[in-house]
């Protein structure tokens, strides 16, 4: 483990917490006319901000469902992101055929801020994900002002007693909860969730390592299948060849999300559709109808 302790139940301790972000000054704070914010009486978690709903409809279409994950800085990769704008990218990849965007908050290891997200948020208008290390419900109402449509909930980072107060606040902010598994055990801990996530994480790599380890996509098919038809599944992380795609959305990811092996690309538009081809045809290749009773997972 890098860089800090477990507590007792599963979480990280507070005294070793990797990037607590609660819009302090180093970190940025949200613009004034950030788009979508709690006060504008708006609900991201309808309509064209469903994150599951894009996934779903871009499965309908016979479409790519590929998230592009915004993230400054990778522990294992270095500098993702370099001179370029990340509003100005967001829209290049929303020009680009992405299902959705998703951007890394975190600011000690992944060079995040939550300024970034609300930028992102306000140059396109898919569904964004917001990615942290979510510890308290104040972040939760941050990235709701921000404009989030979604918020990562890693189980592997959250102590046991706050995943259900996390979680609920996500549904009484109207935006949807992405929650991230990496074994069998958070599994069972997330769809012991009332009610069950509509969308469930696949993490290839071990976030308790900054994702400096290697990861598969053999992760992905070990647990997606255990998952309800009636849950979104997203395949992250490790994701760098076609095949990996093709593999992750043959086992019943029904979405990917991939950030650097587009980001380290000269040509990032171009990788996210050599990319969002190989999804195209695994999904044809499966035939997946939007949930339909009877309708599995391999």
């Amino acid at each position: 483990m890098v860089g800090f302790s477990l507590g007792f139940d599963g979480g990280i301790d507070d005294g070793a917490f990797p990037g607590d972000n609660r819009c302090s000054p180093d970190n940025g704070s949200i613009p004034r006319d950030s788009g979508r914010s709690v006060d504008d009486g708006s609900s991201p978690n309808h309509g064209s901000h469903s994150l599951s709903g894009a996934i779903l409809k871009a499965q309908e279409r016979g479409e790519a469902a590929v998230i592009v994950d915004i993230k400054p800085v990778s522990p294992r990769d270095g500098d993702l992101i370099g001179n370029r704008d990340p509003a100005e990218l967001a829209r290049s990849l929303e020009r680009a055929g992405a299902c959705a965007l998703s951007v890394v908050t975190e600011p000690r290891h992944f060079g995040g801020s939550i300024r970034t997200l609300a930028e992102v948020v306000r140059a396109v208008s898919l569904p964004v994900l917001r990615k942290d290390f979510i510890s308290g419900l104040d972040q939760i109402d941050e990235s709701r002002k921000a404009g989030a449509s979604s918020v990562l909930l890693i189980l592997a980072t959250i102590p046991a007693s706050l995943v259900s107060p996390l979680y609920q606040r996500c549904r009484e902010l109207g935006l949807e909860a992405v929650v991230e598994i990496h074994n069998r055990t958070e599994f069972d801990r997330a769809m012991a969730l009332s009610p069950a996530p509509a969308i469930i994480g696949i993490n290839n790599r071990d976030i308790l390592n900054l994702e400096k380890d290697g990861g598969s996509v053999l992760l992905t098919e070990e647990l997606a299948p255990l998952v309800p038809d009636s849950v979104v599944v997203i395949s992250e992380s490790s994701l760098t060849t076609p095949d990996d795609i093709a593999r992750a959305i043959r086992a019943g990811a029904d979405a990917v999300l991939i950030g650097t092996a587009i980001l380290k690309s000269d040509d990032p538009t171009a990788r996210l559709a050599v990319l969002s081809q190989a999804a195209r045809m695994a999904c044809r290749e499966n035939n997946p109808l939007t949930r339909l009773p009877g309708v599995g997972r391999p």
